[in-house]
């Protein structure tokens, strides 16, 4: 040791990242009526606690934390082609919105035995207790409900037979056509009203034909 100490110049280069806010639908880049809307708010070196996210913009949708830290969004009205729902995200030295689209529930499809029409056995027809609608491919937790339905009965050398069903299951008259099934009888189910969560009012769904084999 000689106690002597020596002072050296040089020159350090280094890089600042820039803080980034990451804001994702959990299901897809899109908001639906009348369901929870699960989303994931991160932004890199800040804690959750020190982020304010709010919603502004269209859809009327509101957005409140979840216990596990994630958020859910709620809205009510759908978006027009240049209109967004926006995420608002601050936090220290950062400022963000992301936009996002609001649509209702798609159309469910009804069904019978699963089938959306087609060729069915007249047994499987005849067990039949109601029109179903289902929601294939939405990936989220919600049901949609038939309203009601007219079903029509056609028949070889026969005149057409119709009634007219409340609500999806079966009513007397419905089941007393269907219990009618014969091979090369025709059953279309037409004028179909739904309604899905969301939904001011019932919606008309395509008409579902069925024959009989």
């Amino acid at each position: 040791m000689t106690g002597q100490s020596d002072t050296y110049k040089k020159e350090f280069e280094f890089e600042v990242g820039e803080r980034s806010v990451s804001v994702s639908a959990t299901k897809m880049n899109v908001f639906y009526i009348g369901v929870d809307n699960p989303v994931e708010v991160s932004a890199a070196g800040i804690s959750s606690n020190d982020m304010n996210v709010s919603m502004s913009g269209g859809g009327g949708g509101t957005i409140k934390r979840a216990a596990d830290g994630t958020f859910v969004v709620n809205v009510t009205q759908q978006t027009r082609n240049d209109e967004f729902a926006k995420i608002n995200v601050s936090a220290p030295g950062i400022t963000v919105a992301k936009d996002f689209r609001v649509k209702r529930i798609p159309d469910p499809v009804p069904t019978l035995s699963g089938k959306a029409g087609g060729a069915m056995g007249n047994g499987e027809l005849r067990a039949q207790q109601a029109l179903i609608p289902t929601l294939d491919g939405f990936d989220f937790d919600a049901r949609c409900n038939i309203v009601g339905f007219q079903i029509i009965r056609s028949a070889k050398r026969e005149d057409p037979e119709f009634s007219a069903n409340k609500g999806g299951k079966f009513d007397e008259a419905t089941k007393a056509l269907v219990n009618k099934a014969k091979p090369g009888d025709i059953f279309v189910f037409d004028n179909i009203k739904c309604q899905c969560p969301g939904d001011v009012a019932s919606r008309t769904l395509p008409s579902s034909v069925y024959k009989v084999q």
